[in-house]
């Protein structure tokens, strides 16, 4: 009897060769896994300092900002000053430049005093009038005041030049206005150095004061 052998073929190199390749398909995931994981922290890494930028230069900013408001305010309020203080010195400049007529031949002196127009007469006809008549709708039922220094209100009529300078020469009182308009008064009765009675002339009428 004839007997046929077959030969026994090895199979470790294949079980060899698969296990290759399978660790080498495991080591390429995970080295993919890994780089795209290193990917994803780098992009985290620059976006984490991208808003760190942003907000430090945010942050920046606004501080520059809120310094400059308050530079600015600070500026607005020292501006603010100024101005009023320049509005104070011009309008002082402007009552220090009104000039008293004096005949300079005299001691100048003033006195302290408040009067109220009591009547009216028409130099023209001298009869008595009213003093709404004199004054028309600009009658404000005030007063004059005479102040030490020098200077005088005027709020009998409403009027932008309701103030300005007088003098005392002996008996004679000379006042001006603001705008340079002369008043025309004459001291009636005195009480020491203060007139108690006054006649200032209003364009033709005579209007009588009294303190």
């Amino acid at each position: 009897m004839q007997y046929r052998y077959k030969t026994k073929t090895s199979k470790k190199p294949i079980v060899i060769l698969v296990t290759v390749i399978a660790v080498i398909v495991v080591a390429g995931i995970i080295f993919a896994v890994m780089l795209m994981n290193g990917k994803s922290t780098s992009e985290n890494q620059n976006t984490t300092t991208q808003q760190t930028t942003a907000l430090t230069e945010t942050t920046q900013d606004n501080s520059v900002q809120s310094e400059q408001t308050t530079q600015d305010s600070q500026y607005s309020a020292t501006g603010t000053q100024a101005g009023d203080e320049e509005d104070t010195e011009e309008t002082s400049a402007v009552h220090n430049d009104v000039v008293v007529p004096t005949k300079g031949d005299g001691e100048i002196s003033y006195f302290n005093a408040t009067y109220v127009p009591y009547k009216a007469i028409d130099t023209a006809t001298n009869a008595e009038c009213s003093l709404r008549e004199v004054f028309g709708s600009a009658f404000s039922n005030g007063v004059i005041t005479f102040n030490s220094d020098g200077t005088f209100t005027d709020s009998v009529t409403s009027s932008s030049s309701n103030y300005g300078e007088y003098i005392v020469e002996g008996d004679e009182i000379s006042a001006t206005y603001s705008n340079d308009k002369n008043m025309q008064i004459t001291a009636v009765e005195w009480d020491g150095d203060t007139p108690t009675e006054l006649i200032i002339n209003y364009g033709g009428y005579d209007v009588y004061f009294n303190m």
